[in-house]
């Protein structure tokens, strides 16, 4: 079975019909700016910030809610979790910071015809 991503237990891909569209990965050097009243801002280091990932995509149908209801389920288990690539690289562990859906296109029975979603994790460091 073909995936784009697992997180933990959670696969995302085509074959589970909820495939992200887009990720936005973030890392930080470390640097701060110290104001200085006579001049420019001193720079000094802090130390590396945890990298974050913002996933992002639309899904349809009750799969699509029912997909969101086992990410949350695995963000309340409020442990980190591996995260592994579709090409088998592990990144190591991470945390689910905030799982979030916009539900349009809602039928009678409640189901949401289409769900736009994103999903934030931090690389998880304790050393």
């Amino acid at each position: 079975m073909r995936q784009q991503m697992a997180l933990g237990s959670f696969i995302f891909g085509l074959s589970r019909n909820f495939a992200y569209s887009g990720i936005v990965r973030t890392s930080d050097g470390g640097w701060v700016e110290l104001d200085i009243v006579t001049g420019k801002p001193k720079s000094s280091q802090t130390g590396q910030k945890a990298q974050t990932l913002s996933i992002k995509g639309k899904s349809m149908y009750a799969e699509a809610m029912d997909r969101l209801d086992e990410l949350r389920a695995l963000q309340a288990r409020r442990v980190p979790v591996p995260l592994v690539d579709g090409i088998g690289r592990n990144w190591g562990l991470w945390r689910i910071n905030s799982v979030t859906e916009t539900q349009s296109a809602i039928i009678d029975d409640g189901t949401a015809m289409m769900i736009d979603w994103a999903v934030e994790i931090s690389e998880f460091v304790n050393a």
